[in-house]
């Protein structure tokens, strides 16, 4: 069979269902009509600049490159399409999105599509589901970092028509299966949304929910017995990738079990402006065989006399987070603002264009009991109010609120290079950083996607 091989540096990838996983149209197309087989190759380049001011806590200024990556996408007739990028960043090779997905448009002119890889959780958000060089600020909100989803592995069903959107699957909690003890946990996920959109804009209002089973943790052996301790750690960066610092917004809780998040969103937009917010909330349950540990403790000066009284000092309890954002765009000039239906989120720039931005973000990660007292020597919370030498625990969590507010200037040259320009104050409130209360950042931003 004769085979034509048919290279060009200015055609457009015809799979527009996907164009959000590439920024934009990839330029370098690969064609075997023949075989109904088409390759594309992209790039994406970001480098970016800060200058930081803060009350005690150093933060790094300076400047580094925040992502690079080579993109490539796989075509094969009108149903299959794969896709695969790998990133540089940071000085370190990393795989990033990597998936099979077959689509199929059914007589209502509805889409249906199966995909089965490593990408992005259905109920991370938003925000997590828009990629950062489609973004419009430099940073996506902190509370999508530290309360959304990243990429995991796992199968999905996606339901896409005018009106409804339907995004659902199951994941697993380890990609590599990479885990020091106990097995890969599940979770499962979705994102629904309605929407009604025209040549002339439009939005969407919807909600996400996911509930995830921790099965890997840290085995502990004492006295013979063996306990399995699982652990989740919530975070986020100061919406700069600069300094990726996670320490002044952080919590970690010993003995999680169970996750459930909770999440609404709403995106409106027209030609020359958008705007979108979403909130989260995240409850974690927790689990332990107290009564192994117990036994253990026994045999020695902290032993305790009864189960009940071991249950008093060591309590556990569920603990609940919230956040969310509200953040928008006004276009000063440039192609018209437009919308990704098969992602339902908003498009990155067609074009030279001048934008202003503008989030208010709040992302909530303490969850602390009533009358209880911090010990900042200790990096401790003590139940009867005061600082005591007997071994009460308290099950509260202090892992900082923090509001930010942010304003940008965005000029894209065209629909491959741009150029970013944020500042963002930001107020934490936590109990370990006492004299760390405001932050400025400044930062800029040149990209370069295709």
């Amino acid at each position: 069979m004769k085979k034509v091989l048919l290279m060009s540096a200015l055609a457009i990838a015809s799979f527009t269902a996907n164009a959000q996983d590439f920024d934009t149209d990839p330029t370098l197309n690969i064609s075997n009509q023949s075989e109904k087989v088409k390759f594309t190759v992209g790039a994406r380049f970001m480098s970016d600049a800060a200058l930081y001011h803060n009350e005690f806590t150093p933060m790094q200024s300076g400047a580094s490159i925040s992502d690079a990556r080579i993109r490539t996408s796989l075509t094969y007739g009108d149903n299959w399409y794969f896709y695969a990028d790998f990133g540089f960043g940071g000085g370190k090779f990393a795989q990033k999105n990597i998936f099979l997905q077959y689509s199929q448009e059914d007589n209502a002119g509805a889409t249906h599509a199966v995909k089965v890889g490593y990408y992005n959780d259905p109920a991370g958000s938003m925000s997590n589901q828009t990629s950062l060089g489609s973004y419009h600020f430099i940073s996506r909100a902190g509370s999508a970092q530290a309360l959304g989803q990243g990429r995991q592995l796992g199968v999905t069903y996606k339901y896409s028509s005018d009106n409804f959107f339907a995004y659902q699957g199951i994941f697993t909690e380890s990609q590599y299966n990479k885990i020091e003890a106990g097995y890969n946990g599940l979770n499962v996920s979705g994102r629904w949304l309605y929407r009604v959109v025209d040549e002339n804009g439009g939005g969407h209002v919807g909600a996400n929910a996911r509930f995830a089973h921790i099965g890997g943790g840290e085995e502990m052996t004492t006295k013979g017995s063996t306990v399995l301790k699982k652990s989740l750690t919530l975070a986020q960066r100061m919406e700069t990738y600069v300094d990726q610092d996670e320490s002044f917004v952080h919590a970690t809780m010993p003995w999680a079990n169970n996750v459930i998040d909770l999440g609404a969103e709403a995106l409106w937009f027209g030609k020359n402006y958008f705007a979108r917010g979403e909130y989260f909330h995240k409850i974690v349950t927790k689990n332990r065989d107290s009564y192994k540990i117990f036994i253990a403790q026994q045999d020695n000066i902290d032993g305790w006399g009864d189960i009940n009284s071991w249950l008093t000092a060591n309590p556990l309890r569920t603990n609940h987070f919230n956040g969310g954002y509200i953040e928008g765009g006004f276009k000063i000039f440039g192609p018209d603002y437009t919308y990704d239906a098969h992602n339902a989120v908003l498009n990155g720039y067609k074009g030279k264009t001048l934008e202003i931005v503008g989030r208010v973000n709040y992302t909530g990660l303490n969850d602390i009991t009533e009358g209880d007292y911090y010990s900042v020597g200790r990096d401790q919370y003590y139940p009867s109010g005061y600082m005591e030498d007997w071994p009460y625990a308290s099950s509260s969590v202090g892992g900082g609120n923090i509001w930010s507010a942010t304003v940008g200037l965005n000029y894209a040259f065209n629909k491959y290079a741009a150029v970013m320009l944020d500042y963002t104050y930001s107020h934490l409130d936590r109990d370990f950083l006492p004299y760390d209360k405001n932050f400025h950042q400044l930062q800029a931003r040149v990209q370069f996607v295709f």
